[in-house]
This record gives structure tokens, C-alpha cells and sequence, in this order.
């Protein structure tokens, strides 16, 4: 084993880990330490696997859990700091996660043992101990689709249970040290607004440009994707809605942070878990939704099955909550009208993180090592705008989502922002 690797783990939290999980009177003999995932590193942290050997009573034990350390990289700790993504997850772990449990023993979510709240150093559950997997590893991962309709509607029905567990309460002023503020438009906002003004201005904009040449109609919606008052309308659309269901939503619901237990021989969903919390809000649920659609769905698969993916969500939620006894105060139509009118969150998702699915550069793929180099990159946009207009040029499915989204664009625009 690496010594770099054992380095971030001391006997000393291993031990109190394995209390924990086994009792006071557990012994560890030896452990060992190896990276969490395959690919690269966490986006936003340094995920590492732990493999302990012990004693419990007469019985000899192995166990595993998985710590979640602050990345690596100087760039990615500069963007966790500002972000305070650390902050937030620990909060949700603490605070949040024990009361949404009370409420909803079977939560999915993955557990955390314990948390070094000084250092920053969140220990969970090895869920791949469990029989879980993850589908979906990095964004490049999007452009196979790996996920069938059975696993879009298994996690439709997984994020109604997980929001329909906080509904009825406040929880801004529950547990305000959590939800007082947004991480991505708050805390984040230098950061978010460079990284969504800049993405428009190499992605959508150029494209919107070069194919619908001298097209005011499309051009002015697309640059106002670019625009402080997008920004705005943003962050507005992560704030409690008076009109909306607000709830604890994860905040980062892509496949990503998703693990799957499958069935061995169909391939078929059989249950999901939710990791990573850095970005947890209170808003309406269907801002999970939209960060699900829009970053992992192609427009085609959005098209055919918004709605019917959306009515699956909102049936389950109403039985959730119906189970436990918490009105629900809206119906499906007001739910709908709801997404429809906030859908600009949305496409911000598709316009920032959809073309760096097919054009090559912004984000490590494969084992690749994730450089300051690609966090630089991502930050400033993306790819190259010639880049990206060669890959609309030569790539029939890429051109066909840009397309549509610049469509898509124009039409939520001039429907309630004009």
C-alpha cells in the first residue's frame, strides 16, 4: 500500500470509526487505505476506501468505510473554500440527515459514522460493501446512456422519498447554520456567476450565432444567458418558494451521485442511495428535477418523457407523504406550472455541463488525472469556442441538443422573461 495514501488515515480514526460500527470493545489489528473510485479523484473532495481487520468479542471482522477528505489540488481547495461545500455537507450530516431519518427510517442516503468537524473529514458507509455501484463515474459517462427508464424512474421515486422526508417544515429556520444561505449563489456566487456567464459565451451563444445567422429572436435569448438578470433569476429559483413545496433537496442530483444495487443477471435497478451533499438546499423539489434533466438527459429523452418522468416523481411524493401524514398543499397542475416557470435553472445546468459531455478537454476521462489545469478550464467555460464549433459541425447528436436548447432557450424566455 502507498504510504501517501495511509498518511491521510491515522490508527487512531480508524479505531474510532470501528467503534462506531462494531462497539466500544472492538480491536483493529491492521488496515489498509487505497482510492475510493477507479477514475479520478472527487470533484470536490479526496474520497478514500479504508479496509480494517478486527477483533469483536471472540468473532474476527473486516469492515470498510469510505473517508471523504478535502481535495487535493490547490484549485479544488480554493473552490471547495469559497463554496464552503465542506461546511454545508458536515451541517447536513449532523443537523439534518437525524432528523430526516426520525421521520424516514429507511432515508437514501448514505449513513456517515462520524465526522472530524475541525478538519474537515467526513467518515460514511462503504456502500459498494452493500452491492452497490456506480453507473454513471464522470461526465463522459452521460453520452452512453448508461441509464435506462427504469433507472430514471427508480430515481424519480428515490428523490420523492428523499424530499418528501423534510416536508412540513422550515428549515431555514430549523437548522439555519445549514440553510440560511445557497452554497452555489450565495457563498459561491463569484464563482457561479463567472462559471455560468462564461459557459453561455463559449457554448450557447457562439452556436446560437453560427447557425441561426442574424436571428435576433434567438440570439437575444441566448444572450441573456450571459446576463446579470439570468444570474438573478437563478439564485431566486434556489431560494424557498411562497408558491412551491419546499423541502431539503441534495442540491447535486446527478447519476454521479447516485449509487445503483443491481440486479446481477437483468441489469435492472433494484435500489438507489444518494451521496454527496456539499450543495444541499431548501427549495422545491423540483430543482432536483431540473439538475437531473437537464445535465444528464439528452433534449430528445427530455422531450418524450419530461412529463411522464415528472408525474412518477409526483405520484410517489404524494404517497410518501400521504403515508405520513403530511398534506401535500398542491395539486399536479400547480406542481407542473411550478417546474415550467423555474425551468431556467435548468438550462443553466444543460448550457454550463451538456457540451463538455462531447467535446473533448474540459474534464479528464478515463484514468486521467484531474489537473488545476482542467478545474481552470471548467471555471472559465469549457472548451475553446472553435473547438466546440467544430464538434457542432461533426457530431449529428451534439448539434441536435444545441439546437434544441437554443430553442428551448428562446421559448422559456419570451414565455415569462419578457
Amino acid at each position: 500500500m502507498p504510504e501517501n495514501l495511509r498518511s491521510f488515515v491515522t490508527a487512531k480514526e480508524v479505531l474510532a470509526v470501528a467503534q462506531q460500527m462494531h462497539g466500544a470493545e472492538v480491536q483493529v489489528a491492521d488496515y489498509e487505505v487505497e482510492k475510493a473510485t477507479t477514475s479520478v479523484q472527487g470533484f470536490l473532495s479526496n474520497i478514500l476506501r479504508v479496509t480494517y481487520n478486527a477483533k469483536v468479542g471472540q468473532q474476527d471482522v473486516t469492515s470498510r468505510f469510505v473517508v471523504k477528505r478535502k481535495p487535493i489540488l490547490e484549485s479544488q481547495q480554493s473552490m471547495v473554500d469559497e463554496m464552503q461545500a465542506f461546511e454545508q455537507e458536515i451541517g447536513f450530516f449532523k443537523l439534518c440527515a437525524p432528523l430526516l431519518r426520525e421521520r424516514c427510517p429507511d432515508l437514501p442516503a448514505v449513513t456517515c459514522y462520524l465526522i472530524d468537524e475541525e478538519n474537515s473529514i467526513i467518515y460514511m458507509e462503504d456502500l459498494k460493501e452493500s452491492g452497490y455501484v456506480a453507473l454513471v463515474r464522470c461526465i463522459g459517462d452521460l453520452k452512453y446512456n448508461l441509464l435506462t427508464e427504469q433507472h430514471k424512474d427508480m430515481i424519480m421515486r428515490t428523490l420523492a422519498k428523499f424530499h418528501s422526508a423534510s416536508l412540513g417544515v422550515d428549515w431555514k429556520q430549523k437548522i439555519p447554520d445549514i440553510f440560511r444561505s445557497d452554497t452555489m449563489f450565495t457563498s459561491g456566487a463569484e464563482l457561479m456567476r463567472k462559471f455560468v456567464r462564461q459557459s453561455a459565451e463559449k457554448a450557447l451563444v457562439p452556436i446560437t450565432e453560427y447557425y441561426f445567422k442574424g436571428n435576433e429572436y434567438y440570439a437575444r435569448s441566448s444572450r441573456w444567458t450571459m446576463s446579470e438578470d439570468f444570474f438573478l433569476a437563478l439564485k431566486a429559483i434556489c431560494e424557498p418558494d411562497k408558491a412551491g413545496l419546499n423541502v431539503v433537496c441534495h442540491g447535486d442530483s446527478w447519476a454521479n451521485n447516485m449509487m445503483f444495487k443491481v440486479d446481477p443477471e437483468s441489469g435492472e435497478p433494484l435500489d438507489i442511495k444518494l451521496i454527496d451533499f456539499q450543495i444541499c438546499r431548501y427549495a422545491p423539489g423540483n430543482r432536483d428535477l431540473m439538475y437531473f434533466m437537464y445535465m444528464v438527459c439528452t433534449a430528445d429523452v427530455r422531450k418524450k418523457s419530461e412529463k411522464r418522468l415528472l408525474l412518477t416523481y409526483w405520484n410517489a411524493f404524494v404517497e410518501e407523504c400521504k403515508g405520513r401524514k403530511v398534506p401535500v398543499q398542491q395539486d399536479w397542475e400547480q406542481f407542473y406550472l411550478n417546474f415550467d416557470r423555474n425551468r431556467a435553472f435548468g438550462l443553466m445546468m444543460a448550457v454550463c455541463m451538456r457540451p463538455s459531455i462531447f467535446v473533448k478537454g474540459t474534464f479528464p476521462e478515463g484514468d486521467e488525472a484531474l489537473t488545476d489545469e482542467h478545474i481552470s478550464s471548467m471555471l472559465e467555460g469549457g472548451s475553446e469556442v472553435s473547438d466546440t464549433i467544430r464538434e457542432f459541425d461533426s457530431n449529428p447528436e451534439f448539434r441536435a441538443e444545441m439546437i434544441s436548447l437554443v430553442e428551448e432557450t428562446a421559448e422559456l424566455y419570451y414565455k415569462y422573461y419578457v
